[in-house]
Parts: structure tokens; sequence; C-alpha cells
């Protein structure tokens, strides 16, 4: 749906402080109520033709599913800055992005709230909606969509605690047929891959996305334990990790079936090597069944070496939700 410049500007009060819910990167989050429904309009400055926008957005805007945040419509604004001379003219694009609001936060601010910690069957429940959203966007979605920042500053909550995944303003669609993008290195420190790190081109994948979902499972599960720590920790076989040294000790109760899967596959998922990480098909059948992995993701060394590079994230401050949305 494509909405009116005015009537977000309506809205949002002409885009006033009071209706300000945080700024970002990539753009400022503002609160707004549009025909009764509470709204997050995103405003994003952008360089480009804005049909080129349309297409994308076209493609984002069709996906339904329970654990993403829904993008309800958009509106684009051209603005021509006058040079000196005709060819001078410097044309500006802004893009605004509505999406439904989201009211409870994101998962960054409830894994590190002092006053109420987040229960395990709550973690569990997140996982498993995290989970089943990157499968749809990876396996479900024609062409594939790949996130590219997923990061707990990205997944926000609703009232009854289901994961909504957000931030599709760093997706980039890959066709089907080749769900890889030659791209600059993007992405949140601490959760992106370490091979998107280098200089220059890198080819971002799927299994890119796979290795960001890998260290926010270990981020659910413990906390504040780095990735080496619970590597330290790993079992004699390739499902088994001793988990009661590793999990948030704030936990007063969990399962210790569902915290060893998500520690486990958390291990996988963050592998060094690409490709003895599993697809998001493969690991949602061991979360869900304990299925085994893939030959092909077995092996010596499967849960990779101890991962040095970008171990710990840095916090969002609570102000900044701008990312938290699209």
């Amino acid at each position: 749906m494509e909405f009116g410049y005015r009537d977000l500007a309506c809205a949002t009060n002409r885009f006033s402080r009071d209706a300000l819910l945080g700024e970002g990167k990539f753009g400022a989050v503002y609160k707004a109520t549009f025909k009764g429904q509470e709204v997050a309009v995103k405003r994003i400055k952008a360089e480009g033709k804005l049909e080129d926008f349309h297409r994308e957005l076209q493609t984002v805007g069709n996906t339904r599913h329970e654990n993403l945040v829904d993008l309800k419509g958009w509106c684009g604004k051209v603005r021509v800055i006058d040079g000196k001379t005709w060819w001078k003219r410097v044309i500006k694009v802004e893009l605004f992005l509505v999406f439904e609001f989201i009211p409870n936060g994101d998962l960054e601010h409830h894994l590190h709230n002092s006053d109420q910690v987040l229960s395990w069957d709550k973690r569990y429940k997140i996982v498993k909606g995290i989970g089943s959203a990157l499968h749809y966007l990876h396996h479900e979605c024609n062409p594939c969509i790949l996130h590219r920042d997923i990061k707990p500053g990205n997944i926000l909550l609703d009232e009854y605690f289901n994961a909504k995944l957000g931030d599709f303003g760093l997706s980039m669609i890959a066709s089907k047929n080749r769900a890889t993008v030659i791209t600059t290195a993007v992405g949140s420190v601490g959760y992106m891959d370490p091979q998107l790190m280098k200089d220059g081109a890198v080819e971002f994948s799927r299994k890119s996305d796979v290795y960001s979902f890998g260290i926010v499972l270990l981020k659910i599960a413990c906390t504040q334990k780095s990735r080496e720590e619970v590597w330290q920790m790993r079992g004699g076989s390739e499902q088994q990790v001793h988990v009661d040294g590793v999990v948030d000790d704030r936990l007063s109760f969990f399962d210790h079936t569902e915290m060893e899967r998500v520690v486990v596959l958390g291990l996988k998922c963050s592998h060094s090597e690409e490709a003895q990480r599993p697809s998001m098909e493969d690991a949602m059948k061991f979360l869900e069944d304990g299925q085994e992995f893939p030959a092909t993701t077995q092996g010596h060394g499967s849960y990779g070496a101890p991962c040095t590079v970008n171990e710990e994230a840095p916090m969002m401050t609570h102000g900044d939700v701008s990312s938290c949305y699209p």
C-alpha cells in the first residue's frame, strides 16, 4: 500500500520530536496513529531512482509471516535541490516505511534487564520464532530474501513475547537459483560473519545469516558468556554440550534438552567455516525434533574453532530503536 506524504506528516505531527521513537544510522522512527491504528514510521534518506525502491519494497511487502514485522506500506518523496545551473541540480529521495507498532521493545533490552529476568520458556519461544522467520525468508520466499543484520536489537517482542524479526533496511533480494550477492560488508560487529569483515567485496549468502542466527542463539541461552567460553564446554559427541556451565546464571529453571539443542545449534550455525553451517531447513529440524545434521556439516572440528574476531557485540542504547524496524 502506498501512503501519501501529507497523511504521514499529519499522523506524526510533521515528524515532531515528541513522536520520535529513536534514531539510527539509516534513519529515524516515529510513532503515529493512522486511521485509529498505532504504527511505526521509518524515515530513510536514500540514493537511487524511486522506481527501483518500489520494486524491492513490493517484494518485501508481499512477505507474510507471524514472526516478521509487518510492512503495511510506504511513501516515496522526491526532493530537488537547485544548483546554479540545471545540470548541477541534486535529486534526493526520501522513503517512509510504515510498519505495525510492536509495544514490548527489543530482545536486547529484555536479555539485559536486571529487574525482570526473561524466563526460559519465553526464550525458547523466541528462538523458535526467529528460526521460523529466517527459514521463511531463505526457503519460502521467491526471490530469497537475505536479512544481513540479525541481532537482538532487531528482534522485537509483542505483548505475548512472540518474536518479530525486523530491519529489512539492509536486506538484499537474491535470486532463487543463486542466493548470494556480492556486496560490501554490512551488519553489526559481534553478530557478523567474520568472512564479511575482510576488505573489499565479499560474497554474502544464506549461510552469513545463519552465522548471525547462531550468535543470537548463544546470547539468548548464555547472555554474558562469549562463544569461546561456550565452545570450551563442548562434549565428546556431535550433539552434546555441557550446558550447566554456560547457561545464563540468572535462570532458575530451564529444560535441559531444549537448552542443549539451542547451545549446540548456536555453535553449529556460528562455525567459522561456511560449509559446516547448517541450512535453516536443517537447523529447524534439529531444533524442533532433534534430527541429526547432514553428513556435510559433521565431522572433526564440527563446532569450529573459537571465534575471537567478533565475540562481544556492543550494547544498543535503549533510545535507539530505529534499527528495530525494517
